[in-house]
């Protein structure tokens, strides 16, 4: 059974509670020349749903961006804030890690599907001579 991890509960009574049970799933894969690469969804404790979470890249690696909005504050200067955000570090570390783990599990389950598509390894392959790749040298 995994370990139960704990996190600081009601900052009024100092009691640990359990953490509850996180479950990440990966949405869509992006495939672009930006620094998104992927949208996530988590359920925590059985009992909420965050959707929008995004999988994001840096010069420092991976990191796990939660939904937010934007908005232009007195100065009219664009501030950005979460719809929702854990509470504790051991929550955004469970989040983060729960995430990243189904990002990394996502792309490889990508590029086994990517491996089996390539030309001669697809069922849907028909050697109709007018399907046929052209081979023909380009200069």
């Amino acid at each position: 059974m995994a370990k139960t991890n704990t996190y600081n509960g009601n900052k009024n009574t100092g009691k640990k509670a359990p953490m509850p049970r996180i479950n990440a799933k990966i949405d869509n894969l992006v495939d672009n020349d930006t620094n998104l690469r992927a949208f996530a969804s988590v359920t925590v404790g059985s009992a909420v749903a965050i959707h929008g979470l995004r999988v994001m890249d840096s010069k420092k690696g991976l990191f796990v961006s939660m939904p937010s909005y934007s908005y232009e504050d007195h100065n009219g200067e664009t501030k950005y804030a979460d719809y929702a955000h854990p509470i504790s570090k051991e929550a955004r570390d469970a989040i983060n890690t729960k995430v990243l783990d189904a990002y990394e599990q996502a792309l490889e389950e990508s590029e086994t599907e990517n491996e089996g598509e390539s030309y001669g390894e697809s069922e849907d392959y028909d050697s109709e001579p007018d399907e046929a790749p052209s081979f023909r040298q380009r200069m």
